[in-house]
């Protein structure tokens, strides 16, 4: 049976950037953000850089709280279409205070691959989760074919919600809560055209070495007797150590969901790109600017 989707040799994917002025938000700042991919449409969404949050002025009056930062994200995706939402970190700096929501309505057929991921803030200051608050949300919903246009969007008898993924961090604590850790983030896959790119993540947590398996860095192992697939797992087990990774995936009501940490952004993008490459799915079905976030 041919693919849906068609072939990205000859149709190149467009590359969106999301962009701020100035490169970052300042307190009171509210971005709302709507998109709709007809179908058999695909788009990539990156950012040229971390999105900087800025902490409120600071004022005399002790009766009124300070805004919050926020960025709102509501997307449709049509049958057999496909949305890769890849930005660089979300960099909260001290004494900010931020929320977003990101919402995805996904008819039949459609695809959704998505990255939200935060860091600790300006390390190179001394900053080590030093916000007020930080609070993300992302929402995933199983859209009845057409329910855009029947106007069952919204109508919670109508659509199933697949993934409520909620994170809140906040008080003087999160430092230590964090463990030493400098990113933490999400992936969340859905749809047919990321099916395999899934299940990679899944089975390589799977292989992740255990009491009494086997071990991939051990001195006894012989490089020309592991496979291609081996020798990279061995490669990246020992750069994960080295950079702190932890991470876990999982099957979500045909979803999959991942959530990493590690103690260097740096160290975060190095393990996402290479699980990404070896994978290659992303890169095959959305060009070299699905891959521009781990560059």
């Amino acid at each position: 049976m041919p693919s849906p989707f068609p072939s990205t040799t000859s149709i190149p994917v467009p590359l969106l950037f999301l962009l701020t002025y100035g490169g970052g938000l300042v307190s009171g700042d509210h971005i709302s953000l709507s998109i709709r991919l007809d179908p058999s449409t695909r788009l990539t969404i990156t950012t040229q850089g971390s999105t900087k949050i800025f902490r409120p002025p600071v004022t005399p009056s002790t009766t009124t709280s300070p805004p919050t930062t926020r960025q709102d994200l509501t997307v449709h995706i049509c049958p057999h279409a496909a949305l890769w939402l890849a930005p660089d970190p979300v960099q909260p700096f001290a004494g900010s205070l931020y929320a977003q929501t990101q919402i995805f309505h996904v008819e039949r057929g459609g695809s959704l691959g998505v990255v939200d991921w935060v860091s600790e803030g300006r390390k190179a200051r001394g900053e080590q989760w030093a916000f007020e608050k930080w609070r993300g949300r992302n929402e995933v919903w199983d859209v009845p074919f057409g329910g855009e246009e029947k106007g069952e969007v919204g109508n919670k008898k109508k659509m199933r919600m697949l993934v409520r993924d909620a994170v809140v961090l906040e008080g003087r604590d999160i430092g230590e809560r964090m463990d030493g850790k400098g990113v933490f983030g999400t992936v969340i896959l859905r749809g047919r055209l990321f099916e395999g790119l899934g299940w990679f993540f899944v089975e390589e947590f799977g292989a992740l070495p255990r009491i009494g398996g086997r071990d991939w860095g051990g001195a006894g192992e012989r490089v020309k007797e592991l496979t291609d697939r081996e020798r990279w797992r061995k490669e990246r087990l020992r750069r994960e150590k080295e950079d702190g990774v932890l991470w876990t995936a999982c099957f979500v009501r045909g979803c999959t969901v991942v959530k990493f940490a590690a103690e260097e952004v740096e160290g975060a993008r190095q393990w996402l790109g290479s699980m990404l490459r070896e994978e290659g799915s992303v890169g095959r079905e959305f060009g070299e600017g699905g891959l521009m976030f781990v560059r």
